[in-house]
């Protein structure tokens, strides 16, 4: 072979090789896309008052910045809460080619991500309105729209992407009535607010006048739902004495009288029951008389709903809208003996309260930001000491109120404690929502016995409203000399000099002594007991750590530690197949919903998984001391799923019976842990 035959195949060989090798690091590249963007609007046309769903769907080939949000400040004519924020992973796989008589496989998965920002929309205000596409931007560049869809109404896009909502005020009408009120509208922070909402509902004629309305027989009329923003957990700035279970149970229709329905509240909450119906909620009603549209006075049933709350933050918040639709009795126009039924929508304007800071008039310099009833203390330790020892004051203020704004003194501007004694600043802290406390570090400057100083601080009382001062009560103390100069000295030249003796910044002698003249002597007995306890925490510790190291990697406590990590993972994959509607799979989700339960139950309890039953399942968790309620209801789940096999449930039922399983692993994990 000539030479310049092989010099051909090597730059052959060369030049398939690095081909090679550039489409090996470019084919990834290649199947990447750039983000993309879609919105998903539930409907474009809402009543006032009523929230609808905006949907923002951020599509990438690599997970999203956690810290990328979507700009949402232009939506100024809707009240904006976001709902949720899921990040999924969709997909991942390899690919193997010929490529040169060569195989070329790469393992590398190729998946992608999506990231949704689900957001409720509140209205303010009836008319037609425009809500701009928002700002999302990575690497500083805003990404365009690929979609947009209205799932129900009318799609009005504008050419900037902007999508046009038409809300709809309440119709005229005289069958519903509603209002809001408040029990103050300006008040401070941990002053109780009692927010009610009244409802009156228009009687029926002649011999159903005694008949409350919402008691009426109905069949499949839909339920009248009441939407009420502040029927929440905490509603922002407030915290609420009662629980929000607690509340709805009082309200709660247990007899065969109807009743509204409260957001879409279901029986899937734990406090009631294990059907998924909607509850159905009235206060104890009374006949009233008022007019109607006509100018006649008329019958109207009256329910109100009260809740307590109490402000912990200052602003200004609203209370409302609060929304009213569904089916309702009435008399017929044409035949005032007959009830027919009509669709009624209507609305309660919402209301506005002021949450006030104190008033700047007459506020006290001593004022201290608390609110409420306190008790403020003081305690100095040791009573007894040397002129330049240290001594530990600590300031305590306690009781029934709001410490949140609480800040602390600075002593060292206080002129009847400069005189006597040096304060270091700032103290350490220590503050709940009820307590706090303030410790300092000072030094007596004088000997002699002497009086630490009563500190006075003021509160501001919401009862009263008005400015409460608090003073602690004087400290004797008894204060000598230092054992290593003499207190004259230190204090007759403390300027400097040829022979002073200065303090330091601390307020130590700057003239150091040796550390066995500043320590307190100690004999060879105390040293030993020192070194013992010393060597005997050592050895304590670290058995513990040891001991914590072999437990944590035991195979067994590791099995039960993920066990409730495994099983929601697995509960959500079926959810996301269950979303998709397939309905041609049921027997397999259904098997997949009750592996989710099994699996669970095998790895908290260190059980074998194969071939465990419903049986089996519930009687491992009733050895294990689970509450036999909720056995009870694992079992009629786990028996909805069997009844699954034979056609008895649909994507829809088995949807809900999802939902409920995720209900039911967080009791059984806080039961079990």
């Amino acid at each position: 072979m000539t030479r310049s035959k092989v010099r051909e195949k090597i730059v052959i060989m060369l030049s398939r090789n690095i081909f090679t090798f550039v489409f090996l690091v470019l084919f990834p590249v290649l199947l990447s896309a750039e983000p993309q963007l879609s919105v998903r609007l539930d409907r474009s046309a809402v009543y006032e008052g009523e929230s609808f769903v905006y949907q923002l769907v951020l599509s990438d080939t690599s997970r999203l910045d956690a810290g990328i949000v979507p700009d949402t400040s232009a939506w100024a004519d809707f009240d904006v809460r976001l709902l949720d924020r899921q990040t999924m992973q969709h997909g991942g796989s390899s690919f193997t080619m010929m490529f040169n008589g060569q195989t070329v496989r790469d393992e590398r998965t190729s998946a992608s991500y999506s990231t949704r920002y689900i957001y409720a929309l509140t209205p303010k205000q009836a008319g037609s309105h425009i809500i701009p596409l928002p700002r999302v931007a990575i690497n500083g560049k805003a990404l365009p729209l690929q979609s947009f869809s209205v799932e129900e109404g009318e799609q009005q896009l504008l050419p900037d992407y902007s999508v046009v909502v038409q809300v709809l005020g309440p119709e005229e009408q005289d069958f519903v009535f509603m209002s809001l009120v408040a029990s103050r509208h300006r008040l401070y922070p941990l002053q109780p607010l009692e927010v009610t909402l009244t409802v009156q509902v228009k009687g029926l004629p002649d011999r159903y006048a005694g008949i409350d309305p919402l008691s009426f027989p109905r069949q499949s009329q839909q339920l009248p739902q009441l939407q009420i923003p502040w029927a929440d957990e905490n509603p922002k700035g407030f915290s609420a004495p009662q629980k929000l279970d607690d509340w709805l149970r009082s309200f709660l229709v247990r007899t065969p009288r109807g009743g509204f329905g409260i957001n879409d509240y279901t029986g899937n909450r734990n406090i009631f029951s294990f059907s998924s119906a909607p509850l159905q909620f009235s206060s104890v009603p009374r006949q009233i008389k008022r007019y109607n549209s006509q100018g006649n006075e008329t019958v109207y049933w009256e329910y109100r709903f009260s809740r307590t709350l109490m402000p912990q933050e200052f602003g200004n918040y609203s209370f409302g809208p609060v929304t009213l639709k569904g089916m309702l009795p009435v008399a017929d126009a044409q035949v005032p003996n007959r009830i027919v039924w009509q669709r009624v929508y209507a609305l309660a304007r919402p209301i506005s309260v002021t949450v006030a800071d104190v008033p700047q008039e007459d506020r006290p310099a001593d004022y201290i930001g608390a609110f409420g009833s306190f008790r403020w203390e003081a305690n100095l330790t040791p009573r007894q000491a040397r002129v330049g020892d240290p001594m530990t004051l600590t300031l305590h203020l306690s009781g029934e109120g709001s410490t949140v704004n609480v800040r602390p003194l600075d002593l060292s501007a206080n002129p009847d404690l400069s005189a006597s004694f040096r304060v270091h600043m700032p103290p350490t802290e220590e503050v709940n929502e009820r307590f706090c406390a303030f410790t300092y570090t000072i030094r007596p400057l004088k000997p002699g016995v002497i009086e630490f100083p009563p500190i006075s601080v003021s509160v501001f009382d919401v009862n009263t409203e008005k400015f409460v001062p608090l003073r602690s009560l004087p400290i004797r103390l008894d204060i000598a000399e230092s054992e290593t100069v003499q207190s004259a000295t230190v204090f007759s030249d403390i300027s400097g000099g040829a022979d002073g003796v200065q303090l330091s910044a601390g307020g130590l002698f700057a003239n150091k002594t040796t550390l066995v003249q500043t320590l307190p002597p100690m004999s060879f007995e105390q040293w030993a007991v020192a070194v013992v306890i010393l060597g005997g925490t050592y050895a304590v510790i670290a058995f513990g750590v040891l001991l914590l190291r072999c437990q944590w990697t035991n195979p067994r406590c590791r099995r039960q530690r993920g066990a409730y990590c495994r099983a929601t993972s697995r509960l959500a994959e079926v959810s996301s197949a269950l979303a998709k509607g397939d309905s041609a799979n049921l027997v397999k989700l259904s098997s997949e919903l009750q592996g989710v339960f099994f699996g669970y139950i095998a790895d908290k309890f260190d059980s074998m998984k194969q071939g465990m039953t419903t049986s089996d399942a519930c009687r491992l968790l009733l050895e294990k001391g689970i509450a036999e309620s909720l056995v009870d209801t694992i079992r009629a789940v786990l028996e909805s799923l069997d009844a699954v096999k034979y056609g008895g449930s649909n994507v829809r039922s088995l949807d809900e019976l999802a939902n409920t399983a995720s209900a039911l692993l967080d009791q059984m994990n806080r039961a079990g842990s």
